[in-house]
């Protein structure tokens, strides 16, 4: 039942003389108890202001209980001549009391508990013509049987002349309770109000008809994932409007991204279903390994329940638009879980991630002046600055290619100097990105010579000098068979090669040194790198011909397939 209908039933029940007994349910935390408190309010504003009692059952143990809560309730409302109520004038009395007045009354006290059931009784009488809520069906001990709960507002409503309304989640009734409810609900209740807002509506009642921005985006993501928990919506917007304050000045695209997983994370946290992914599968969403993803392509009938289960989740989060969890996702979960955020850990991420999309903006804001430039025919001056404005934007993130088709419409256009002016300022801006520095030849792309002479100065100039022995010890022990350790190796002069064999202080690490040379060949992909392997085979008859000694000690190292070697010198006396 939409919003509309049921205010207008709650406010009806309450303005008319015409006793009865009305059920309100509803899923928990769709708001039941907070429209019919929204109804009372409307009624005061009118004028109309019964005697009114409300009882929540939870916690209380018997039907005694609940009679006696509600004579309080209702002879505490009871508005006296002064147009005080009962319940203001014994408050502020009984604050009043001077001590002497509270040690007369000593005497009396071993006597009151005599007079309570009695007093209970005389109090319950007075309670006529009013409008009693009685909320929290489903959350009644076993001991409060439903039967009697709905005895006692029938009751009410014959005997006493008074307006009953029941909230309960009658779908968390169960056994004793639901079967009771299903037996005297027709006898008792007189109009049954079904409490079911749509996302729109229930976000309308948590975060108002016109939220501030946050609240609107909120809204949004919310509704998306079909969340009508009002309970859930009001905290979570609370949670939003922390985050807002967090993020404030940053770029508006981290408040989006921070609410995107707020509304997600909050949503699997607070109102867990089966169909809806779990906190757990979230936090590790996107980082699993490829065997997982391989286990989804599998034909249904022979995947598990689970795989089949988190398929399901996979197709909720793409459509609602999420990727991967970072690390700012998981700060905001545990802000969710333990109900405040760390404001310097979600500042200092929300700030990478705001360059991160500042970057992205400069970046897609050159690629498409680029397009422009090439694909349109409109005002070409206008083009031709908006080119040069988003490419010195974007020198620090765009790549040595990129750069190339600009740097070629300068020289076009502007000669040889203002060209020369863009690669510079682009060299100083990737100063700390020398990757970017080295052109693109995947594609057999072909480069103006001055461009490409420049920035090879700049690399080589940055080059950093390779520790040979290092990188020798590196291939197989620590990184396999690195391609970039066999070009270092491979483009060494073989002299400074040499010593790390002669060298070395460990037998066994100039064995695995001889060896790792000798496998360049087998290994290699280059001429130069087969090249390693011919030259250590030199090295090593060059050293066996010194003497048969020497001879003996290395022949073992080489292959098998090489001709036998000429007899060396017979060593002196």
């Amino acid at each position: 039942m939409t919003l509309e209908v049921v205010q207008v039933r709650l406010d009806k029940l309450i303005a008319t003389e015409t006793p009865k007994v009305a059920m309100l349910t509803g899923d928990w935390g769709s708001g039941k108890t907070y429209q019919w408190k929204q109804a009372l309010n409307r009624a005061a504003k009118n004028g109309v202001r019964p005697r009114y009692a409300y009882v929540s059952l939870f916690g209380l143990t018997s039907l005694a209980e609940v009679r006696k809560r509600i004579a309080e309730e209702v002879i505490s409302a009871v508005r006296l001549p002064d147009r005080s109520t009962v319940g203001e004038v014994v408050e502020r009395e009984a604050i009043g009391l001077k001590p002497m007045q509270i040690i007369k009354l000593l005497p009396v006290i071993p006597y009151l508990g005599k007079l309570e059931s009695l007093a209970q009784e005389l109090s319950f009488a007075a309670v006529r013509n009013a409008v009693i809520c009685i909320d929290d069906l489903e959350r009644a001990p076993s001991s409060l049987r439903n039967a009697d709960v709905l005895g006692l507002a029938s009751f009410l409503k014959e005997e006493r002349n008074c307006r009953v309304l029941l909230i309960s989640n009658q779908k968390k009734l169960s056994g004793v309770a639901k079967d009771e409810l299903a037996t005297y609900l027709e006898k008792v209740v007189d109009e049954t109000v079904d409490f079911a807002p749509t996302p729109e509506e229930a976000c309308v009642v948590a975060l108002g008809v016109a939220p501030a921005e946050v609240g609107r985006i909120l809204t949004e993501r919310l509704v998306r994932l079909g969340v009508s928990n009002i309970r859930v919506i009001g905290r979570l917007g609370t949670h939003a409007e922390d985050l807002a304050k967090i993020v404030r000045g940053l770029h508006p695209n981290v408040l989006s991204d921070l609410v995107n997983t707020l509304a997600l994370f909050g949503v699997a946290h607070f109102i867990p279903q089966n169909d809806f992914p779990t906190t757990e599968y979230l936090l590790g969403y996107g980082t699993a390994d490829w065997e997982k993803y391989f286990n989804k392509e599998k034909r249904e009938e022979e995947q598990t329940e689970q795989e089949k289960r988190e398929a399901g989740w996979d197709k909720v989060i793409a459509s609602y638009g999420y990727e991967t969890t970072s690390p700012l996702d998981r700060e905001i979960y545990a802000g969710i879980t333990s109900g405040f955020f760390r404001d310097d850990a979600i500042r200092s991420l929300s700030e990478e991630l705001s360059q991160q999309i500042e970057a992205g903006g400069r970046t897609e804001a050159f690629n498409d002046a680029i397009h422009r430039f090439w694909w349109g025919v409109d005002d070409s001056r206008a083009a031709f600055g908006q080119l040069l404005d988003t490419t010195n934007a974007a020198l620090g993130l765009i790549s040595a290619s990129e750069l190339h088709s600009v740097y070629e419409v300068l020289l076009e256009l502007e000669g040889i100097d203002a060209a020369t002016k863009l690669l510079n300022q682009f060299i100083a801006a990737n100063h700390d990105r020398r990757g970017a520095l080295t052109p693109s030849k995947d594609f057999g792309e072909k480069y103006d010579a001055t461009f490409t002479a420049a920035l090879d100065a700049e690399v080589a100039r940055h080059k950093e000098p390779v520790d040979l022995e290092k990188t020798l010890d590196s291939i197989e022990f620590n990184r396999g068979w690195n391609p970039k350790d066999l070009t270092k190796i491979a483009e060494a002069n073989f002299d400074a090669i040499v010593p790390l064999l002669t060298g070395a202080k460990d037998n066994r690490l100039f064995a695995h040194r001889l060896t790792t040379l000798l496998k360049f060949g087998e290994r290699g992909e280059t001429a130069e790198e087969k090249n390693v392997r011919e030259k250590t085979i030199a090295w090593l008859k060059e050293f066996a011909a010194t003497d048969p000694i020497s001879d003996l000690r290395v022949r073992r190292f080489l292959p098998a397939d090489l001709p036998p070697l000429a007899p060396a010198p017979s060593p002196g006396p």
